[in-house]
This record gives structure tokens, C-alpha cells and sequence, in this order.
């Protein structure tokens, strides 16, 4: 059980990855940018520009909140946008899958 609180937390709390982080893609070589600027509610939007193995370019949005934790990441490849990551909804996930060792044992009296 111990293990699963942990991971709960983690998926609670844990960055998953910083905006800082993403500065190292600029590095890599098949990438063309990496951009920063705000979102509507004061969060952080990154924007990463790639060439994918099939010649197409690839634009990956990161949304953070003003803690710098990862909130969502969408892909958007030949117009078609696709969430890869969603903290709100992988912790809903977890939990849902995990309810049974979560809930404790006994009841209080």
C-alpha cells in the first residue's frame, strides 16, 4: 500500500518535467524551437517544434502551473491535435484503479 500512496503522490505532486528541462530539446537535432510564453490563466505554455523519422513536423504544447509541474501535453502532427498527457485525468485514473488498497480496512467507531 505503501508503494501506491507514493505513486498517487507522485502523480499528485511530481513535476514529471520542468520548463527547464525542455530548454535541452533545442539541442537535439531534429529539433527546429522551443518557445515560452503564458497561457490564459497565468500558467506556462511551451511550445517544442520537431521533424518526426517520417519528414513531418511535430508540434508539442506543455502546459505548466505557476509551480513549474507539468499539467497537460498535447501533440499536434498534420493538424490532428492529441492529448498524450493529462495530470487531472492520470490522477483520476490511478485512483479509480487503485480505490480498493486506498480505502482503509476498518471503520472508525
Amino acid at each position: 500500500m505503501l508503494e501506491t500512496i507514493e505513486r498517487l503522490y507522485d502523480e499528485i505532486h511530481g513535476p514529471k518535467l520542468t520548463p527547464y528541462e525542455l530548454l535541452e530539446n533545442v539541442k537535439l537535432p531534429n529539433y527546429i524551437s522551443v518557445e515560452f510564453g503564458k497561457g490564459s490563466e497565468d500558467e506556462i505554455k511551451a511550445y517544442t517544434k520537431c521533424i518526426l523519422e517520417d519528414g513531418s513536423t511535430a508540434v508539442f504544447i506543455y502546459t505548466f502551473d505557476k509551480a513549474n509541474k507539468l499539467l497537460s501535453l498535447k501533440s499536434k502532427v498534420n493538424d490532428i491535435e492529441e492529448e498524450i498527457f493529462n495530470r487531472k485525468t492520470e490522477i483520476e485514473r490511478f485512483y479509480k484503479a487503485n480505490l480498493k488498497s486506498l480505502k482503509p480496512i476498518s471503520k472508525a467507531i
